[in-house]
């Protein structure tokens, strides 16, 4: 929440026209020569979309894999029936057990980053369902977290990787990690291309026009630096990622 509200903030303050916009490639070269952090700083990927998220259909919600990772390993709870727990551990799952994951959450002890459960135990999350919706933590099928219990092992693995959630907020804002300082920034752009991709995959089919309004860039304790959406838009056939493969 408190990243929203920074990233709600900026936005409101600084006009387009305030900065010059530069090119993607050329943006991620620049906030890494400006950081001056001693620590591996995140690069966060900000958008201000042209939706209108009252309207259920342009409330902007999805998942997507970033081939080049994050450059973390994410801790993940699993909450299944105790049949599955082995499955869970096996994928990578580093949390299982109905009580203690329960209990974790009711005392406010858990140590999770991200929970993954299985439809048939979504009722015992909802009491719970308003604080951990207020952590982002609440599974839900469009973001890969509500699942099958045939899906738990390509879900677990695919949080490992790399899978991120993206979700438009109340201000049309959309803020998400796209790596690490330390990543080469081929890596980053790579990761840059498939959220694009991703993000174009859950266009509202009522808007009209340009889907990206504004773009910036930044590390963890840097700057936003302004991008030129279309150097980057996969709806724009000659943007500068076209030809990266990954």
């Amino acid at each position: 929440m408190l990243l929203r509200g920074r990233v709600l903030a900026y936005f409101a303050k600084v006009k387009v026209t305030d900065t010059p916009k530069i090119r993607i490639g050329e943006a991620v070269k620049l906030i890494k020569e400006r950081s001056k952090a001693k620590f591996d700083e995140t690069i966060d990927f900000q958008l201000r979309l042209n939706v209108d998220p009252k309207h259920g259909d342009q409330n902007v919600r999805g998942t997507c894999m970033l081939p080049g990772g994050l450059g973390k390993n994410v801790s993940i709870a699993v909450l299944t029936t105790n049949e599955f727990n082995d499955v869970a551990l096996r994928a990578g799952a580093d949390f299982v057990g109905q009580e203690d994951i329960l209990k974790s959450i009711k005392d406010g002890t858990y140590k999770f980053e991200k929970l993954i459960t299985t439809q048939d135990m979504l009722v015992h999350l909802k009491p719970f369902a308003r604080l951990l919706g207020t952590k982002g933590l609440m599974p839900n099928p469009k973001a890969g977290t509500l699942v099958l219990p045939q899906e738990l092992t390509s879900a677990i693995k695919g949080a490992k990787a790399g899978s991120i959630e993206f979700r438009v907020d109340s201000g049309s804002n959309l803020m998400v990690p796209v790596g690490k300082k330390s990543f080469e920034d081929k890596v980053i752009l790579m990761n840059i291309k498939a959220f694009s991709i991703a993000l174009n995959q859950k266009r509202p089919t009522s808007l009209k026009g340009q889907l990206i309004g504004e773009a910036r860039i930044k590390t963890t304790m840097g700057q936003p630096v302004e991008v030129d959406v279309f150097s980057f838009d996969q709806r724009n056939k000659e943007n500068d990622l076209k030809d990266l493969v990954y």
